[in-house]
């Protein structure tokens, strides 16, 4: 990740995930003693000189409204007199003492009384820090907002087009590179500019862990930390979520059944999606791309999201560089490939690096990555999607035309500062909502910016990405702007004076951080759970708290086809029944034998064979923990002869708990259904190294029974012909060739619970169930849900034929034998 590790950074965490293996984790709870005293004395603060005790302490002003949190009251209360005084006078006078004169023998010696120390923290005794008196006298707690509800405005775009290439073009300015940013008040009122500078520039002298302790204790946020997240970024995404009304995570026109599609830009160790995947579960797929190594995704500590349906990429200089155009256009064809061309539901991107020293030059070191990550966005970002990124200072004319280009690609954007995000660092997140089509231009010329600025060359830089003069027509964006820029630089600098009081009196304590931290987790939607590792079980054990009930049912092997049951078994009702070509057969190894799969996290899987549960070994793949499904390990190939490819996979039958979710209850086809979206979100490119997770094939007995179950003769690696079967084309699947397998049996699995039987009613030409035990009839929009079979009753009923080898049955026998039990089943519209 390009990190933001500047003074006040929010992404660098205090709980870094890299200390939270082998133990319980609690982020409310990592306060030391002291601090805990501290906060019990709620804001005491002693001075000698007036020998009075000061009481601060901060209320909410209504605690029966969750939005107005904001307002502040401070009580005083002062002893008037200190009995201790007199006491102290007494026994000097006792002593020989004379008001005027000195202790000494002869009366000499110093008159007044010895000061206080003020050595404060790790400094050197004596030691002043210049100007951090001043700035903390010009804190006043009136002027600090604490809302749990944060002001949101978002500016709408009225233009009903976009600018043109060569308007693009006119508007780019490029000069000598520009190093400093006091006079940059066009976008921003002057005295917040300054302000903002001077009351950074305070801290340059100050001790770092001095500081920290400072912001610790003064930010009423602060305690909110990671909540049960691996850092503070997933909060930060929360909060924003919600402020958007959760338009990332529930966007409008997502099916139930559609997975959501997201990116995470220079975004590691990858809170961000954690959040999101703790929100959606395997329902949503991302595609992460960060600085690799040291500033890495850490998937391991996704302790509450299930990182195996998040990619992280690295482009093909396999570096993770935001700023390579290699990299920029291999990561849009990857997303690409697998969205089906239509790009990911919305970006995000947390980017930032180390400015030590040159705080107030942040925005102009940054600027090149403002760029890149708005560049990635309009590459991958679908139509109608959102974006949202990490920006800082926004008063240059660079930046202010950035931020302009990307409100002109989107419908609305919103410059929004999240609570979560600490007051006295300039962060602040650019919100865009609504991709407009057509965008392409415009990411080509940012491209080629991108290109001028990677020459990093001093007198030929890039200052200004649309003119003053085109601004200033946008007077809307202009005033928005302006406004943004001077609330958020009024907070910033009353955060910063805070921090400096609660540096020079170390007994100042914010008291609200308790309650502050309940209500926004509230209202953000996330449960007030401690951060803990996951518990390491047995299969035994997760199966058991998996299952409250009965779970005999894995030792049950299908029943064999034969002649004798044919017609009773499967055909006296075959609109009950769907099947699957299998590579199970009857003399195969265990390991390849259909059978349970326990997923537990990772690549902790494993396969049940005669009772016990195995470890997988022998294929690589991932599944997400509490998945538990039936299914076969094969060996699919792709080509003929010596260009054969042949490769393990792992194929789905049916499902029982997909990562938590217990689908075993919805219909066979919802549970086919919900399996290839599984399959989708495990997805894995070529060449990342893990086996294939796909799911069988499933169709109906009827109308033409096992039409579909077509075999091809395909020549092996040893120049000898094999009946395969050929999966049916996916846009995952590779452009030009085409997977198969070798099947040696299919499975019938029963879809109708008993007493229900699917029937066709010729009268109607349609569907209908029927309750042998009620007589009830009902049509497909009537069907209850209890005539669905469940995983159990489909999984217990199993049928298999061993076929094409079984000389005793043969396809053309089950046609015959069908045709009798249904002379409809000709009819091109009956399908189910």
């Amino acid at each position: 990740m390009y990190q933001d590790l500047s003074r006040e950074p929010d992404s660098g965490d205090e709980c870094s995930s890299q200390n939270m293996h082998g133990r319980r984790i609690d982020d409310t709870a990592s306060n030391s003693n002291n601090e805990q005293e501290e906060s019990e004395t709620n804001g005491i603060r002693y001075n000698s000189s007036y020998q009075c005790i000061k009481r601060q302490k901060f209320h909410r002003a209504d605690k029966s409204n969750e939005g107005s949190t904001g307002e502040i009251k401070i009580y005083e209360n002062k002893k008037e007199s200190w009995n201790g005084q007199d006491k102290a006078q007494q026994m000097m006078q006792k002593m020989g003492y004379k008001e005027g004169h000195g202790l000494g023998k002869h009366k000499q010696g110093r008159l007044e009384p010895v000061e206080a120390a003020k050595q404060l923290g790790r400094r050197g005794l004596g030691h002043h820090i210049p100007g951090l008196e001043d700035s903390s006298r010009k804190w006043d707690s009136i002027e600090e907002e604490v809302k749990v509800v944060e002001p949101m405005e978002w500016l709408k775009n009225l233009h009903h087009d976009l600018p043109t290439f060569d308007e693009l073009t006119d508007w780019l300015q490029k000069g000598p590179k520009k190093l400093i940013i006091d006079d940059e008040t066009h976008f921003c009122d002057e005295d917040i500019v300054t302000n903002v500078v001077n009351s950074k520039s305070v801290f340059d002298n100050l001790d770092s862990i001095e500081m920290r302790n400072a912001r610790r204790r003064c930010n009423p946020y602060e305690t909110i930390y990671g909540a049960f997240f691996l850092n503070r970024a997933a909060v930060k995404m929360a909060n924003i979520d919600r402020a958007c009304n959760f338009m990332f995570t529930k966007p409008n026109g997502l099916q139930n059944n559609e997975l959501l599609y997201f990116a995470d830009v220079c975004a590691g160790p990858g809170g961000f999606s954690e959040y999101v995947l703790w929100r959606k579960k395997w329902r949503a797929k991302g595609f992460g791309f960060t600085l690799k190594n040291e500033n890495d995704f850490k998937l391991d500590d996704f302790y509450v999201g299930p990182c195996e349906t998040f990619h992280p990429y690295y482009g093909p200089k396999d570096n993770g560089d935001v700023f390579d155009s290699d990299n920029q256009k291999a990561f849009r064809d990857l997303i690409m490939t697998h969205t089906n061309r239509k790009g990911v539901h919305f970006m995000m991107a947390d980017g930032g690096f180390s400015v030590n020293g040159q705080d107030n030059l942040q925005e102009i070191l940054l600027k090149r990555l403002y760029l890149c990550q708005c560049l990635v966005a309009l590459m991958i970002v679908r139509e109608k999607g959102h974006f949202v990124t990490k920006l800082f200072d926004l008063f240059t004319p660079f930046s202010a035309g950035l931020v302009y280009l990307m409100y002109r690609c989107f419908d609305e954007v919103s410059i929004f500062k999240p609570n979560s995000s600490r007051p006295a660092n300039s962060e602040r997140y650019l919100i865009c909502k609504t991709k407009r089509p057509g965008t392409e231009h415009i990411a080509q010329h940012l491209e080629h910016i991108n290109h001028i600025l990677s020459k990093n060359e001093d007198n030929n830089d890039v200052l200004q990405l649309v003119s003053f003069e085109a601004l200033e027509r946008e007077q809307s964006f202009v005033q928005y702007l302006r406004q943004s820029n001077n609330y958020l630089g009024r907070k910033q600098i009353t955060g910063l004076r805070k921090i400096a009081a609660f540096c020079e009196d170390t007994n100042l304590v914010e008291s609200r951080q308790a309650d502050i931290r309940k209500e926004c987790l509230k209202y953000w939607g996330l449960p007030d759970l401690r951060r803990t590792i996951p518990k390491q079980m047995k299969p035994q054990e997760k199966l058991m708290s998996l299952f409250a009930e009965y779970t005999g049912f894995l030792s049950k092997s299908p029943v064999k086809l034969t002649k004798d049951n044919v017609e009773g078994k499967i055909l006296n009702q075959p609109l009950n029944w769907y099947c699957v070509p299998c590579g199970t057969g009857p003399d195969r190894d265990e390991k390849k034998t259909a059978t349970f799969y326990l997923g537990m996290g990772r690549s902790k899987i494993y396969r049940y064979v005669k009772g016990s549960w195995a470890k997988v070994d022998d294929i690589k793949i991932e599944l997400p923990p509490d998945t538990l499904l039936y299914g076969e390990t094969v060996y699919e190939m792709t080509r003929e002869n010596k260009y054969q490819r042949k490769l393990q996979a792992l194929h789905i039958i049916d499902a029982f708990f997909l990562g938590t979710e217990d689908i075993s209850r919805k219909s066979l086809k919802d549970r086919h259904e919900l399996a290839k979206k599984f399959c989708e979100a495990l997805w894995k490119p070529d060449g990342s190294n893990y086996d294939r997770i796909r799911t069988k094939d499933l169709f109906p007995l009827l109308p033409k029974p096992l039409e579909k179950l077509c075999v091809k003769e395909r020549l092996m690696k040893n120049n000898q012909p094999a009946l395969v079967y050929e999966f049916t084309k996916t846009y995952l699947d590779s452009i030009n060739d085409k997977s198969y397998f070798i099947p040696n049996s299919v499975l019938f699995l029963k879809s109708i619970a008993s007493p229900w039987t699917r029937n066709f009613s010729r009268t109607h030409s349609r569907l209908y169930y029927y309750n042998n035990d009620t007589r009830a009839s009902l049509f497909e929009s009537q069907k209850p849900d209890k005539a669905n079979a469940s995983f159990i009753e489909t999984f217990s009923d199993m049928v298999i034929w061993y076929w094409p080898r079984d000389d005793l049955i043969s396809v053309e026998d089950l046609i015959r034998c069908s045709s009798k039990k249904c002379p409809q089943s000709s009819n091109p519209d009956l399908t189910y």
